[in-house]
């Protein structure tokens, strides 16, 4: 019995310090942050990339989106990488004024298509890349929210705060609160403790140089991890933080979690500066 008293202990400790753990953050995740950073003269250059698999049904009006932006167009370039998407679709962006790299992969991976472009394109032209999904909408000052936080705060990586906006069915409920647990707790609560916020998967924002230099070495599809532990292998203390930033929005329909327009999403983009506050819509 004694046996069994001490192994109960030990399942006893092990949960009660990984409950530890995510208590403390999530005390953290309550302390309040600036709303919004100050104004700024420098306009950065921006390489907004797009990496579209299948996105036929949501990639031209995220585009459509995006190209609002109140600030000047000659401050940022927006590529669209077309993977597997119809020509039709293809067409219907070579009319907009972007630019458009088709690719073709036996296996399709977010990362490979962020090689590709960074590969194809002079890069050397941006200060930064922001990595947007194809069913990511923004609003029109959201990269003018970007570069004050960018030129506010020098980092390597910056993170968008998703937060879901529709919650009219049980899984969008779910899923919504999942998303800011995460946000919250991995995210903000880290950021406030001093730490590194972790990464999401879209709405990054990563310093060019740094991005360039790392890009190569992505090889999954969990490419967001991948660029986390490539931050904290780096000697320097850069970090990805957080603060306030947004605006984005997201279009996701609701079976399967596969994307369409027409049920779109609001993002409010929360940066942990990184960035940004997203909203979603399932």
């Amino acid at each position: 019995m004694n046996f069994i008293y001490i192994i109960d202990y030990i399942i006893f400790i092990i949960l009660a310090i990984s409950c530890l753990y995510l208590f403390v953050f999530a005390l953290f995740s309550l302390k309040k942050s600036a709303e919004s950073y100050p104004p700024v003269n420098e306009l950065m250059r921006y390489l907004i990339l797009f990496p579209a698999y299948k996105e036929d049904k949501v990639i031209v009006k995220s585009v459509n989106e995006f190209l609002k932006q109140t600030y000047p167009s000659e401050r940022y370039t927006l590529v669209v990488i077309s993977d597997q998407m119809q020509e039709e679709t293809n067409d219907i962006l070579r009319q907009m004024p972007i630019c458009l790299l088709e690719v073709h992969f036996e296996q399709s991976t977010k990362a490979r298509a962020l090689n590709f472009a960074i590969k194809e394109l002079d890069c050397d032209k941006f200060d930064a890349v922001i990595i947007v999904d194809g069913d990511n909408l923004v609003e029109p000052n959201f990269l003018e929210e970007v570069n004050k936080a960018c030129v506010t705060v020098k980092t390597k990586a910056y993170q968008a705060h998703r937060v879901a906006k529709n919650t009219n069915t049980t899984v969008s409920v779910l899923d919504a609160v999942s998303e800011e647990i995460n946000n919250s707790i991995f995210r903000k609560g880290f950021a406030n403790a001093g730490f590194s916020a972790t990464l999401s998967g879209s709405g990054m924002i990563f310093e060019m140089n740094w991005f360039k230099e790392h890009v190569a070495k992505l090889t999954s599809s969990g490419e967001d991890k991948e660029l986390e532990v490539l931050l904290l292998k780096q000697k320097k203390s850069d970090k990805i933080s957080g603060r306030y930033i947004y605006m984005m929005r997201r279009f996701k329909k609701q079976v399967l979690f596969i994307s369409s327009v027409e049920d779109g999403w609001q993002h409010n983009m929360e940066l942990y500066i990184n960035l940004s506050k997203i909203s979603r819509k399932h």
